[in-house]
């Protein structure tokens, strides 16, 4: 009998937090995906300033992907998990990050993700070529 109230605690108390565990996963899965992306500008950044080389990022919201020197194919948000969309690139008036030799952008501009909860993550990289992200969490 004891086993029993047991068993029916635990399966109230995952019933309730279910909810709870699933926002924070999908919300998770937006931190990690602006994170790479960051990740991914710091590195071509450096990768400017240590080569001495332009380098350039391109975005591609309507495919949900980016790509940049060095890689065969392109790297997708939604490989973080379901629900992640690129939404937005705006560099100027194309969607196109230029690091020039000296870490700075050609152009400064933001970087728009989504998910399934209506969340969004915004990517802001300024002239200086420093990237920050701001969340907003549903």
């Amino acid at each position: 009998m004891e086993l029993m109230i047991t068993v029916g605690i635990i399966a109230i108390v995952a019933g309730i937090s279910y909810p709870s565990f699933s926002r924070m996963a999908v919300n998770g899965n937006l931190r990690t995906a602006a994170r790479d992306i960051m990740a991914d500008i710091a590195t071509l950044k450096e990768r400017a300033m240590a080569e001495n080389t332009q380098y350039s990022i391109i975005f591609n919201p309507g495919n949900n992907n980016y790509s940049f020197p060095g890689m065969a194919a392109g790297k997708s948000p939604a490989s973080f998990g379901q629900g992640v969309q690129l939404t937005k690139a705006a560099f100027g008036k194309g969607t196109t990050i230029t690091f020039l030799t000296r870490g700075t952008l050609s152009q400064a501009g933001n970087i728009i993700l989504t998910n399934s909860r209506g969340s969004t993550a915004t990517i802001t990289c300024n002239i200086s070529g420093r990237a920050y992200v701001q969340f907003a969490m549903h």
